[in-house]
């Protein structure tokens, strides 16, 4: 019995001795982390290109300038960021500047002597700018008339025309270039009223000419939360320059 108390008055004795020693100002580097919520962004032509990362620092007490570093001219990140003291954290927000049809990335990291060791001190951006066309859109429905429209490409055989009939409703659809069929979803077009809603469009055939840029489609206009139809009849789409090309 003796014995197990002399154990476990040994063991106590190990445990108090030890200390931690953490490791000293030098040893962490400097002050400040970046971070991301968003790493990944897309934008159409005619969107800002803001981007925004965060930085933290670790020690607040002290104003402070955390430098920055981009490795990428065409993303516009200040040198230099500022803090009051008691500023724990800030979001930075700058621009890129790609112009339609390109894809860009960017490493944003914190410059060396500001940057934390036991923390992330870079981070990667990815940016595309969709690729566009203009072209016009003409159906009966709205008119004999056609109108100019700005079409994106979305990839993969996916566009999109912003505001094809009112503004706030964009138009989506998908050109097989293979079998030169069109795929145009279901989708409303149009705000109606507050007792209708909005005006609703679907396509039951759609097919792309490529020697014209034309697509041609047969579409119903209805008012689907009172279920009333207005009529089926062409809506033409014509691209000004060759979207394969």
């Amino acid at each position: 019995m003796f014995g197990a108390v002399l154990v476990i008055v040994a063991l106590a004795a190990c445990t108090n001795e030890y200390a931690y020693d953490a490791p000293s100002a030098t040893e962490q580097g400097g002050n400040a982390t970046i971070s991301a919520e968003t790493t990944s962004f897309v934008f159409v032509p005619s969107d800002d290109q803001d981007l925004t990362v965060t930085i933290t620092r670790i020690d607040a007490t002290n104003a402070q300038e955390i430098g920055l570093t981009c490795d990428n001219p065409k993303f516009a990140v200040p040198s230099t960021v500022s803090f009051a003291a008691g500023e724990k954290s800030k979001d930075v927000v700058f621009k890129s500047s790609l112009v339609a049809g390109e894809s860009e990335s960017a490493v944003i990291s914190i410059s060396g002597a500001d940057a934390f060791l036991y923390g992330a001190n870079s981070v990667k951006l990815n940016v595309s700018v969709y690729r566009s066309f203009t072209g016009m859109i003409q159906t009966a429905f709205y008119g004999e008339d056609p109108w100019e429209i700005d079409i994106y490409e979305l990839g993969d055989g996916d566009y999109m025309i912003p505001n094809a009939f009112a503004d706030g409703y964009d138009l989506k659809f998908n050109i097989d270039f293979k079998t030169n069929q069109v795929k145009i979803p279901a989708q409303y077009i149009k705000y109606y009223s507050d007792d209708y809603g909005a005006i609703g469009m679907t396509t039951s055939t759609a097919t792309y000419d490529p020697e014209n840029l034309l697509i041609t489609a047969t579409s119903t206009f209805s008012l689907p939360a009172i279920e009333y139809t207005f009529g089926t009849g062409k809506v033409y789409i014509v691209f000004d320059e060759d979207p394969q090309q």
